[in-house]
């Protein structure tokens, strides 16, 4: 049974105190770990899909766009989760913290049946914004309704992970990540390519499965937390009924946090349609694409230390240890930028080689290397953002970063990339170098935020 975190901490007059180095790393290395095993799936696709040639890449990545809104969205209510259990664990109550798991696993079931169905009915009409190529349209329309299908899965996987992650258990999800892992990559060769009698889907093979590995790690999932053996345990007297005490509580904190994600990824649909209006269109979408699985390695590591932050805050802050909370939430900012700038590195040093696993078309691989300087120079300032945003989140304090979402990844990211990309003529790497601007804004008025303390005395 995983214990949660030790809510005494001796007071050392230090924001960054490196001796909670080993703790906070023993926590994040398996969200981390758990993070790139899910974007080593995505990368092992995207080199499947790439053999089906550029459209079929282009395909995938303009559905990945909009699937990650619909995943955001969902996630909110996992956020709020995340937060309820790791204040209920720091001020040891089982029971509430089984309350605000039970009751997001029913909030999460019911909108994602709502959100799939509809966004299963506009799945013909999604991919045609963004791109005028009916072969591409034709790849990515099943891609996308298969995914829908499958959200219910999808979200209560993430929903159970979070619930750990908050009592302090980061391994046990990692489990599940590499259960439901392996199923995907070996679903995902056999039906794109229709190996072992299997039908041959093509594109759509990629999406079955994602849905097969998913629910299976959903139902193990399930069954630990209704095991009794691990730090968080679905106990008999708390209820799926919907109770409107925890759930307003739940979406007092998910909902900014989901609107945030809504804005980011949402701000990322109309950024991929000005690189579909660039003098290279298929072919920088296609660059980005790729490039965009690269991204993702280090945004998922900021991502884990925020998500281990949201626990470590939460927990002290259920306790009634706000300066713990505040020495926890600065050690991990300053650990994950030092490591985020670190595993940037090689992203610089071997950019054509990242480039050229997935396609040998050199305009392809050209186009993608300014976007992987551009995107090792923004992604220490996203991940000071993130990790940021998630000690507010432990906090119950997530309006701050959703406005501050709103104004970098809309009010600058965008307009800045349209003037430097079309009015200036500096076209995609005009568009490119926003991501550096944006960043700068984002990363510094997160981290204004939380360095002010006010939501030490924060209530949810």
């Amino acid at each position: 049974m995983s214990k949660p975190l030790e809510t005494t901490i001796e007071p050392t007059g230090r924001k960054v105190d490196l001796s909670l180095t080993r703790k906070i790393l023993w926590m994040t290395i398996p969200v981390a770990l758990g993070g790139q095993i899910e974007s080593i799936v995505l990368m092992v696709q995207l080199i499947f899909i790439g053999m089906l040639g550029p459209a079929a890449l282009s395909a995938v990545g303009i559905a990945q766009v909009f699937t990650r809104v619909l995943f955001t969205a969902m996630m909110s209510i996992s956020r709020g989760a995340l937060t309820m259990v790791a204040q209920a664990i720091g001020a040891d109550s089982m029971r509430e913290a089984s309350a605000a798991a039970k009751q997001a696993f029913s909030l999460l079931f019911l909108f994602s049946i709502a959100f799939g169905l509809g966004s299963l009915a506009l799945s013909p009409f999604l991919i045609p914004l963004m791109t005028s190529d009916p072969k591409v349209a034709a790849m990515g329309t099943p891609y996308l309704q298969v995914f829908f299908i499958g959200v219910p899965f999808m979200t209560l996987n993430r929903a159970i992970a979070s619930c750990f992650q908050g009592a302090g258990d980061t391994r046990t999800p990692f489990y599940l990540s590499v259960i439901s892992s392996s199923i995907q990559i070996v679903m995902c060769y056999l039906l794109i390519f229709g190996y072992w009698g299997l039908p041959e889907l093509g594109v759509v093979g990629a999406a079955v499965a994602g849905l097969l590995g998913r629910s299976t790690a959903t139902l193990i999932g399930l069954g630990c937390l209704y095991s009794g053996r691990f730090a968080l345990t679905l106990l008999p007297d708390t209820s799926y009924r919907f109770d409107w005490g925890v759930a307003r509580r739940i979406l007092k904190i998910g909902v900014p946090s989901g609107l945030q994600g809504i804005l980011r990824n949402g701000s990322g649909v109309v950024y991929l349609k000005l690189i579909a209006m660039s003098t290279l269109s298929t072919t920088a979408v296609a660059a980005y694409t790729i490039g965009n699985q690269v991204e993702h390695i280090l945004r998922r590591t900021g991502l884990s230390f925020g998500t281990v932050a949201t626990a470590m805050v939460g927990q002290h802050l259920g306790a009634k240890e706000p300066e713990g909370a505040e020495r926890h939430g600065w050690t991990i900012l300053f650990i994950s930028v030092v490591t985020n700038i670190a595993l940037s590195l090689p992203a610089v040093l071997f950019a054509g080689f990242f480039m050229s696993v997935f396609t040998d078309a050199q305009e392809v691989i050209g186009t993608g290397i300014i976007y992987l300087y551009a995107m090792v120079i923004a992604e220490p300032f996203l991940c000071a953002a993130n990790t940021s945003s998630g000690s507010l989140r432990g906090a119950g304090d997530t309006m701050p970063p959703m406005y501050y979402t709103l104004i970098a990844q809309w009010l600058v990211r965008l307009p800045v990339a349209y003037v430097l990309g079309f009015i200036l003529g500096f076209d995609i790497y005009g568009i490119w170098a926003a991501l550096i601007v944006y960043s700068i804004v984002q990363g510094t008025l997160t981290v204004r935020k939380f360095a002010q303390g006010h939501w030490k005395m924060h209530q949810i």
